[in-house]
């Protein structure tokens, strides 16, 4: 079967870091270090709009090139366990319109001394939207940053 107006996508991205899960958890926790290493590119910069880290809780933030928001990001939690694993969906708008979904599962798994990090991507990408390609790209930039963070 196929769909015109929706796309989707599975992607699993393994990274380890020599540090503990703990640390590697907290860069996710607090807004401040996410705001840091968690843009999709060195052209976009994160403001965080919103922050509740919690079960049910919910953020906010805008993409912004410039002085210029060119996307916004809703992420709302629905699982969390400290030091282990994040399960949440973020909506992804442009200034008109939505362009996608993920599904987002983060595994903080002990690697010896440090960590090995399973994240799962499950993106539906909507009417025509090439956000299925930007997703997996973006988390593979951030990534990257967020092991320069936690080193």
């Amino acid at each position: 079967m196929s769909h015109d107006t929706i796309r989707h996508d599975t992607v699993t991205m393994e990274r380890t870091y020599a540090t503990s899960p703990a640390h590697v958890f907290d860069a996710w926790a607090d807004p401040e270090k996410r705001r840091i290493w968690g843009s999709p590119s060195d052209e976009i910069d994160l403001r965080i709009d919103a922050e509740d880290f919690s079960v049910n809780g919910e953020d906010v933030t805008s993409c912004m090139m410039g002085e210029e928001a060119i996307a916004i990001v809703r992420a709302r939690y629905h699982d969390i366990v400290p030091n282990s694993r994040i399960i949440y969906t973020e909506s992804i708008a442009g200034l008109e319109a939505l362009e996608g979904v993920s599904l987002v599962a983060a595994e903080f798994l002990p690697d010896g001394p440090g960590t090995r990090l399973v994240l799962t991507l499950q993106t539906l990408a909507v009417d025509g939207s090439d956000l299925l390609a930007g997703v997996q790209e973006g988390w593979e930039s951030a990534l990257l940053r967020l092991g320069t963070l936690v080193a």
